[in-house]
């Protein structure tokens, strides 16, 4: 999982990092709670690109979109942008990091698409760089402060919507020009204000249009839909997740006349009770974190109108990242010590058994 790292002042700079602890037992979060699933509510593998037979095609597939026809992959391994066929996962083309000029970037943190543009963020220079899904470079736009953000999306006329780390002001729309239109707090309770930017990370579901955007928070029991406007409406998860407790220790790393230098480590005994978003229409699918039901394997789906529970589906393994297609397929990274994978899965009415006969039978 991506944790939040940010720079702020101590005499002359301070640098901070946060990281997360092993997850507790499943018993220190709320719950059980009643899931229902659909019949075609198990995955199945479609393609695989990587694995023990490419090796050297992806070392750490952090982050995963799609646009109309491509699954585009981040390898924050290699700074390389993938952008791979959706339908048969054939390399169509790789954006890599090459420098500063139009078109370049440097150090990518992030990626976003739309049905068929990819916004590749990078920190070094503070922009997305937006390209046609043929991999043509189009436009740029500037994002103050972009090493701050850690969730993002593309919206019409070159604007985008970012995440910044913490709650305050931590939701913004910028237009072409790098010009901030709109900047709100994340709507946590008045305590979590001011809690270490750890307890505040968030995701934005991906598909996020030019009216709404649905943000998702690591820890918590309530994740939000947030207008463009900056409005919010809070709808509790189906198994509410707790308050992320945090607990800091500080290590001075370089200390010169003026200055200083500290690292502070973050962490907690809360496991995430999300661990990732994506938007398909009116629909919001939360990969649930902690919960007492296959953990790290469910996917929540709600209405993003309304925040109502609809149903969960079940996952074949904890994927790194996960992406929806057009179609409902997934498409799904991981990363391995040896090898790092991306997949297809389409689902199926067979159980888990049911298709491993069926496999030992073909």
């Amino acid at each position: 999982m991506r944790l939040p790292a940010r720079v702020s002042q101590v005499a002359v700079a301070a640098l901070l990092s946060a990281s997360l602890s092993a997850a507790p037992p499943l018993s220190a979060q709320r719950g059980p709670v009643a899931r229902h699933f659909p019949t075609d509510s198990f995955y199945i593998r479609d393609w695989i690109r990587g694995s023990a037979k490419e090796p050297d095609l992806f070392v750490e597939p952090r982050e995963v979109a799609v646009t109309r026809t491509l699954a585009v992959v981040f390898d924050a391994g290699t700074r390389e942008v993938h952008a791979l066929d959706l339908n048969t996962g054939a390399k169509r083309f790789v954006l890599s990091a090459t420098g500063e000029g139009p078109g370049e970037f440097k150090r990518p943190i992030h990626i976003a698409t739309t049905p068929d543009l990819i916004g590749v963020l990078d920190a070094a220079t503070s922009r997305v760089s937006v390209y046609s899904d043929a991999g043509r470079f189009l436009w740029t736009t500037r994002v103050p402060d972009g090493g701050a953000v850690e969730a993002m999306c593309l919206l019409p006329r070159g604007r985008v919507r970012v995440k910044f780390l913490g709650a305050v002001n931590a939701i913004a729309t910028i237009d072409s020009s790098g010009r901030t239109l709109t900047r709100t707090s994340l709507p946590v309770p008045a305590p979590l204000r001011q809690a270490p930017t750890f307890a505040n990370a968030a995701y934005i579901a991906d598909g996020c249009d030019d009216a709404a955007m649905m943000v998702i928070p690591y820890f918590g029991p309530a994740w939000y839909r947030v207008s463009d406007g900056g409005a919010a409406r809070r709808f509790l998860y189906a198994e509410p997740g707790l308050e992320a407790v945090v607990t800091s220790t500080v290590r001075r790393l370089e200390k010169s006349p003026g200055s200083e230098t500290r690292q502070e480590r973050m962490t907690t005994d809360v496991s995430p009770i999300a661990r990732g978003a994506m938007q398909r229409g009116d629909t919001v699918i939360i990969e649930a974190g902690a919960t007492k039901r296959l953990p790290y394997e469910l996917l929540d789906y709600y209405r993003a109108g309304d925040g109502t529970y609809l149903y969960s589906r079940h996952l074949p393994f904890t994927p790194n990242a996960l992406a929806i297609t057009p179609d409902g397929r997934l498409i799904a990274t991981i990363i391995g010590e040896e090898s790092s994978s991306v997949l297809r899965l389409s689902t199926t009415t067979l159980s888990p058994r049911e298709y491993a006969k069926q496999r030992r039978r073909q």
